[in-house]
Parts: structure tokens; sequence; C-alpha cells
């Protein structure tokens, strides 16, 4: 298969209804990250509504199964104008991530994420390029052998992550994971969970929720058996362009899915 073959593939897009304004990507960065719980056709019609809607022209979806409801959202977001990726042998796999954008030009990041839970891309425009990592981290499923993968899995992350290091990355997505000193305090979470967290940061990102909100007390994720819990992040390396970061809990109280969404903005114009 040819590259360029393969790049259409990867990065398909057609329509001429855009959802936001392309001049915008150019100086700016509307981000909006959302784990949408693996969606039947019907709610998956309503989540790409409320997608389209938030005017974000980059996405970045977690907790994506393969299947009829994927293949509605993806064919929807390339009807809206949104160039979409994701790592090879996502059809094959349980889970993966699309991030999806427009106004950008997109180029996937070599080498690819090792599972396609992880959707590597640099965005580009006239305001320059930023490295964005997409990812759904393993769910704590509260016995050892899912602690075992999920510590594999967070190591070789990490690991990756370092490997890809650029001047301006965002990592984004469902992390399943809290920050150390998460409130109310979950005992379900191990060393190596907040572990995950202090290593990321330690490549030299930055939490940008709670950069913009230090005492903010949201939560991506609300259970009144297992605590509600602040699972998706936004991870920035140059937090001089950040210019906002919150929590939209709309898709969770309207059940569009179980998570709210994390909407970042960020200038990208030196």
């Amino acid at each position: 298969m040819s590259d360029d073959l393969m790049q259409g593939l990867l990065f398909a897009g057609f329509g001429d209804q855009p959802t936001v304004d392309d001049r915008v990507a150019d100086t700016e960065l509307r981000l909006c990250t959302l784990n949408i719980n693996r969606p039947s056709p019907a709610r998956a019609h309503r989540l790409v509504d409320w997608l389209a809607a938030t005017r974000s022209n980059v996405l970045v979806l977690t907790e994506v199964q393969a299947g009829p409801a994927c293949d509605l959202i993806r064919t929807t977001l390339n009807a809206h104008g949104y160039l979409l990726h994701t790592t090879p042998g996502w059809r094959d796999q349980r889970f993966h991530t699309i991030v999806a954008a427009k106004g950008f030009r997109l180029h996937a990041v070599q080498p690819p994420g090792f599972d396609p839970r992880i959707a590597a891309v640099d965005l580009t425009s006239a305001g320059g390029t930023i490295r964005l990592v997409g990812v759904y981290a393993p769910t704590n499923g509260m016995t050892p052998d899912s602690s075992q993968r999920r510590h594999a899995f967070q190591q070789q992350f990490t690991a990756y992550v370092a490997d890809i290091l650029h001047p301006r990355l965002c990592v984004t997505g469902d992390l399943n994971v809290v920050e150390p000193g998460h409130r109310p305090h979950l005992p379900n979470f191990e060393d190596h969970d907040y572990a995950f967290y202090r290593e990321l940061l330690d490549l030299g990102l930055s939490d940008a929720y709670r950069r913009c909100h230090p005492d903010g007390t949201d939560h991506s994720w609300v259970s009144p058996r297992f605590g509600s819990q602040r699972l998706d992040h936004a991870l920035i390396s140059d937090s001089s362009i950040l210019s906002s970061c919150a929590y939209d809990h709309a898709p969770r109280l309207q059940e569009l899915t179980d998570h709210s969404s994390l909407q970042l903005t960020a200038a990208l114009a030196s």
C-alpha cells in the first residue's frame, strides 16, 4: 500500500459544513477530551451532535470500540470536516482512541503508540506544531491481574512519552488514575497508579486543570460505590500557552456517557 493511500485511510475527511472556524486553528487549540463509553448507535448519534456543538477544533475520544456506533461517529465527524487518526490495528483490539481535528495538518508521530489505546499526532497550523497524545489507559479492575496489566501499560506508556517528547506536548485522555492527594481518598488505587501520574509530570508536563484551578474539586466520573474520581486529564509541557481548562459535566448529566468532558484552550501563535 502506498504512503499516500495509507495517509488517506488514516486521515480521511470530507464535507463542506464546518462546525468550527478553521481560522481559529491558526492561533488557538480548542480541545475536547471525552470517554464515550462504547456507545450504542442511538447514543452515538446524540454524542456526535453534542461533540459538534462544542465547536472544538480537536477531539480526543477514548473507550471507543469498533463496530456500527464507532463507524457512525467516524463517518459523521468526517462529514463535519474533521480529519481522523487512529493507531493501525484498532479494529482488532477491544478498545482504541480517536483523534479528530480540523484546521490543522495531521502527521502521525513516529514511532506510533504500542497499542491502539494510544493515538499520537502532530497538529500543525500557522501557529506552529503541537504534539498530541490521546490515551485510554486500562481501568482499575481491583484484582491482582488488573493491577499487573495496568502497571505494565503505565510503564510502557511513560517510556513511550519520554521517547517522543516535544516542546509543545499535550497528553490527554482517560488515564484511569487520580492525582496524589485526590479528594475523596480512594483506597482502590495503588502506589504504581500515583507513581504513573507523578512520572508523567517528571517528564516536564503540567496538569492543565490543576494549573488553572489549584483548589478545584471537579470529578470526571461519579460513583456512589467506588467514590467520585478525576480520571480524565490533560497534561501539557508548555503551560505558558494555556488559556483555560475545565470540565463540562453535560455529557454525563445528559447520559450521553458516564464521563464528563475535559475542555482546554491554548494559544498557539507566537
